[in-house]
């Protein structure tokens, strides 16, 4: 079998640092994204769409082993289109590609929001929980990522033994899109106001990095492995960023009661700078409690994250000359 890994997504933020673990283990790396990354200099960086089936096929030409990292990530109505169309049309053409070529060793990066997202603190999501699709509908993100993990499940029962992974919110240094630490660059910046009656999980994306390769080789086909590195409400969260940055949190938090009453009045009114200048989406994100429980991952494939406070310190440091 060919040594050559192939990894759509490859320029993304868990993408880079996934080429960097797999050449780090001696694997011959290639590329498959619309535009070349000078980030990944010395890599065969083949160029075309995960939803154009002859540059799928051309980009898997004597590839042993896949990992489909390709999404797009956005919290705004109008890329839904164009969201579902990289992750469900392009895991469908990866997927389809694979089996006709005969590749097994395969892996499908999901979130784990298409499941482990609930209304109530004492909400906390295993593997064999279903999508949430009364919470996520309306979140284009999430529901085309949830719509791609049918696909990895039909393909699954044709004989294709895709893992998958559901990594919770990405940390971390090396997000130079800012894809994932957006949020943190808010808190830097003074920008968050108050804190929101939710809680949120994290991981490190240097741990989901480095865990790939053992889901590929030990995981289970079909199962969905959470991985995250613990729960926090997200006033808790904002007071461990105060510690590793030396930044104030907000000392006000909105009690659930009021969001309840004013409704979309104080969603809307977020939008405003003084109100800490969220967009709806990420208002009604911020209310809900992204809470999951990793023994499956810990059992099956040795998942052993670093402590959150660990990451958060290196996200701070990595992205403050940016800010400052």
């Amino acid at each position: 079998m060919s040594d050559i890994v192939l990894v759509t997504g490859a320029g993304g933020f868990l993408g880079r640092h996934l080429v960097q673990t797999l050449r780090g283990q001696g694997r011959t790396v290639r590329t498959l994204a619309r535009t070349a990354r000078a980030a990944l200099d010395g890599v065969d960086q083949q160029l075309g769409s995960v939803t154009d089936r002859g540059a799928v096929v051309r980009a898997l030409d004597r590839v042993g082993a896949v990992y489909h990292l390709a999404g797009m990530v956005s919290r705004d109505a109008k890329d839904a289109g164009a969201m579902n169309e990289v992750h469900v049309k392009g895991t469908r053409t990866v997927l389809r590609a694979c089996l006709e070529r005969g590749i097994r060793d395969v892996v499908h990066v999901s979130t784990s929001g298409t499941v482990a997202v609930g209304k109530h603190d004492d909400f906390v999501a295993d593997e064999a929980a279903p999508i949430a699709w009364d919470v996520i509908r309306g979140w284009p993100y999430y529901e085309s990522k949830a719509f791609a993990e049918k696909e990895v499940a039909a393909f699954v029962a044709e004989g294709l033994p895709v893992r998958m992974a559901r990594p919770t919110l990405l940390l971390g240094p090396g997000d130079v899109d800012g894809s994932s630490t957006g949020d943190v660059v808010k808190f830097l910046c003074g920008d968050v106001k108050a804190a929101l009656p939710g809680g949120l999980s994290a991981v490190d994306v240097r741990d989901v990095a480095a865990i790939l390769p053992t889901l590929m080789e030990r995981g289970a086909p079909g199962v969905g492995y959470l991985l995250g590195a613990g729960n926090i409400t997200v006033a808790d969260f904002l007071k461990l960023l105060e510690q590793v940055s030396g930044v104030k949190a907000p000392t006000f938090s909105l009690p659930r009661k009021l969001i309840d009453r004013a409704g979309d009045l104080i969603k809307q009114a977020s939008r405003l700078k003084a109100l800490g200048g969220l967009d709806p989406q990420t208002f009604e994100m911020a209310c809900h409690y992204w809470y999951l429980d990793d023994s499956r991952a810990r059992h099956d494939l040795g998942w052993d994250p670093r402590p959150l406070p660990h990451t958060l310190r290196d996200t701070v440091e990595d992205l403050r000359p940016g800010v400052n």
